[in-house]
């Protein structure tokens, strides 16, 4: 018999299960749909039960974030505590000692947290404070068979803002979500903004009768002095502050909130930006924080800070460890790109 030579070994992997084939953002944002649908269709019913809506309402959202997520890589939507179900997500389900039903995925929270800070606050237009309210009422109606109904108006607006943003995010059509309900999607969202706004003047009004017994309706001197003293002082929570417009008394007030680094274009340097998160007035204690803001475009929108590289805080400490963190993959990137063209303009002289 002729000497044969051996071939390479080949190993005979076992057949996988691919999580991004069962759970992805087609089958999550169909199952979104058509709870969010069970949901405003009980609305009309005329025996309707609030928790029914409730309880479809709060999965189908949390259907939703789950579908970006998933969209991104299906890793983002399970505990990264239990491998098995990281082995799932890694498409080496034929390692795991669980099947996929059982794999443990976050929760709504972690999962609107997550979209959060993927996504920027102008896209969103909802804070992990509104969005307790969906989680703490689908919560109740689950476990316990309670919600309080007077939060049905809020958890209903909120997440349709929430759906909305993903729709976008995702490039889905937003018609066909929405479907025969696409009316009553827009007339939730007009009577949220109309209760808003009445709420805004309520707090206006109030404002401006605080800054006439403060400092009276007379425009002189000492009147005009003891505002500008008024406005300096910021009462105002957060890692900055800044002055703006105040909406009720004119004057200046303070927008606090949280430093983040923002990255423009490849060349430019980062920039610290104070993302506002709350306005208070000190000279009429008009105050509003969350998406209200967002009804103002002056107090809503980022405000440039300074280059990272050279931004200290008040107590005289650096920006660095955040930026150095933030930036380090645009200066490799940056240095790279120069380097290439260096070696490549040194082998065109050769």
């Amino acid at each position: 018999m002729p000497e044969t030579t051996p071939g390479p070994l080949r190993v005979q992997r076992l057949p996988t299960t691919v999580m991004e084939e069962d759970v992805n953002k087609s089958d999550l944002l169909a199952s979104s749909r058509r709870l969010m649908h069970l949901a405003l269709g009980d609305l009309g019913a005329a025996d309707q039960q609030a928790d029914v809506v409730v309880l479809h309402a709060g999965v189908a959202i949390e259907h939703a974030l789950k579908a970006h997520l998933c969209d991104i890589h299906p890793s983002l939507v399970v505990d990264g505590r239990d491998l098995p179900s990281l082995l799932h997500a890694a498409g080496r389900g034929d390692l795991a000692k669980k099947e996929l039903p059982l794999v443990k995925t976050i929760g709504a929270v972690d999962a609107f947290l997550r979209v959060s800070q993927i996504l920027d606050k102008d896209k969103l237009l909802v804070t992990k404070e509104q969005f307790r309210v969906i989680a703490d009422a689908r919560n109740g109606v689950a476990h316990i068979g309670v919600h309080d109904t007077a939060q049905l108006e809020d958890l209903l607006s909120t997440g349709i803002k929430v759906v909305d943003a993903i729709l976008v995010a995702l490039e889905e059509d937003a018609a066909e979500y929405w479907g025969e309900f696409q009316p009553l999607h827009d007339k939730i969202l007009e009577e949220k903004r109309r209760a808003d706004w009445i709420r805004i003047e309520a707090l206006k009004i109030r404002a401006q009768k605080t800054y006439v017994a403060r400092f009276g309706a007379s425009d002189t001197e000492e009147r005009r002095k003891a505002i500008a003293s008024a406005e300096v002082h910021s009462m105002v929570a957060g890692q900055a502050a800044a002055m703006r417009r105040c909406p009720a008394c004119s004057n200046r007030g303070w927008v606090g909130g949280d430093l983040d680094t923002s990255f423009a274009e490849m060349e430019e340097e980062p920039q610290v930006v104070l993302v506002t998160r709350h306005f208070l007035c000190s000279v009429c204690s008009f105050a509003l924080d969350g998406y209200l803001l967002g009804y103002f475009d002056h107090l809503y929108e980022d405000i440039p800070m300074g280059p990272a590289a050279t931004f200290t805080y008040a107590d005289g400490s650096t920006h660095e460890d955040l930026w150095m963190n933030l930036a380090s993959d645009t200066f490799v990137d940056r240095r790279r790109a120069e380097e290439e063209e260096a070696l490549r303009a040194q082998i065109e002289e050769a």
